[in-house]
């Protein structure tokens, strides 16, 4: 960092907008990269160098959102390229220059991104590209915001290609060595697993590594890869880059039919359970109660838990049965048509439920234990369908 201190702020574009085709169609960015995902690792190389860094991407944009100040995205469906990422990244950044990096070269370092900045700064009018031996690499690239006009102007003509744009540009050329490891790109599960060290562990983070600095000094490489799943490439999606609490922006995600159910079950001596079946528990129909209060507290869940949307539910049931001779179990189930789950509202409801049957029984046995709070299913969404196994 201080080797770069007098240089001005640039905006900073992580391109992870691709098909993932040698991956086999994952999200390559939520791969495995020394136990943490790939952008992860790539985002905390640059923070230092900026304010304003962007990921390009066309999936997962809830996964994404933790590792970036802001996201973008192709305007078409259908992958265009990098080029199509470049080109939203230069209309969405903030300073006069853009440092653009793939998402799979997290063994890229400090010294190489001060050389890139230097060198680019010094004729302020020209991008700037990396060579390794003959072979180009316009994926490492700065490009001013003068140019901004000039790539709208090839792209409306047809250009794709992000090489040919830079070279007809002018562009400056930073020149390094032909097995510069710091430019591999890790774009394959293969290469993934070739680069990791002798004794790392597959898909743990090794604590006593820094993820800044050079790649022989300050990077500990996962010894293998796993594909990304919807439950394993998972990120905390409610806290920032910097690690603060977040609401999610659900601004520009599409209204979908959503379900989701959950259960728990409360569980009491047998003649407790006596006495709210036949209806001779002294404060009346246990289940009436535990069921309004179920409802009214999916109604509220924004208010009692602090990170989630206020929705318009369109559905909410709340059953409560006895199971066995000791417990009831309480299912809820919640539904509505928009652009975030409802998980934790069919959670809140079985919980509530729960805890006013307790209220309503305390009196008669204050050994009632809750147990099995759990999501039992839910569909809609990008994260698809989930089924919880049966409990053992």
């Amino acid at each position: 960092m201080s080797a770069a201190a007098d240089l001005p702020p640039c905006s900073v574009l992580l391109l992870a907008g691709g098909r993932g085709r040698r991956m086999g169609g994952v999200d390559k960015g939520l791969v495995e990269f020394a136990g943490r995902p790939l952008i992860s690792v790539m985002s905390e190389r640059v923070q230092p160098l900026t304010d304003d860094l962007i990921i390009s991407c066309n999936r997962n944009a809830e996964s994404y959102a933790l590792w970036a100040d802001r996201l973008v995205s192709d305007e078409s469906d259908d992958f265009p390229g990098p080029l199509a990422g470049i080109r939203a990244g230069l209309a969405a950044m903030r300073h006069d220059w853009l440092l653009v990096l793939p998402c799979d070269a997290p063994q890229i370092d400090e010294d190489l991104l001060s050389a890139m900045r230097h060198q680019a700064m010094s004729e302020p009018q020209r991008p700037l590209l990396l060579r390794r031996g003959a072979q180009w690499e316009p994926m490492f690239c700065m490009i001013p915001r003068s140019l901004q006009g000039e790539l709208e102007r090839v792209w409306q003509a047809g250009e794709r290609s992000p090489l040919r744009f830079l070279l007809g540009a002018d562009a400056q050329v930073l020149g390094c060595a032909q097995d510069d490891p710091r430019l591999a790109n890790l774009n394959t599960l293969e290469a993934l697993t070739a680069a990791a060290p002798p004794g790392a562990m597959p898909g743990a983070p090794n604590e006593g590594s820094s993820a800044r600095g050079s790649a022989a000094a300050g990077m500990t490489l996962a010894k293998s890869v796993p594909q990304v799943s919807s439950e394993t490439s998972a990120v905390l999606t409610h806290l920032d880059a910097q690690g603060r609490a977040n609401m999610v922006d659900v601004t520009d995600k599409a209204a979908t039919s959503r379900e989701a159910s959950a259960e728990a079950l409360v569980r009491m001596q047998p003649q407790t359970l006596k006495l709210i079946v036949t209806g001779d528990h002294p404060k009346g129909d246990v289940f009436a109660v535990a069921r309004v209060a179920g409802i009214m507290a999916a109604k509220k869940t924004h208010e009692l838990i602090p990170l989630c949307h206020p929705l318009l539910l369109t559905g909410i049931r709340v059953e409560l049965e006895p199971q066995g001779t000791d417990a009831v179990r309480i299912v809820a189930r919640c539904k509505l048509a928009g652009q975030t789950g409802v998980e934790m509202e069919a959670l809140t409801a079985a919980s509530v439920a729960a805890l006013t049957l307790y209220d309503m029984c305390k009196a008669v046995d204050r050994g009632m234990t809750i147990e099995r709070v759990r999501l039992l299913e839910k569909s809609g969404g990008k994260s698809g369908d989930y089924r919880a196994e049966e409990p053992a």
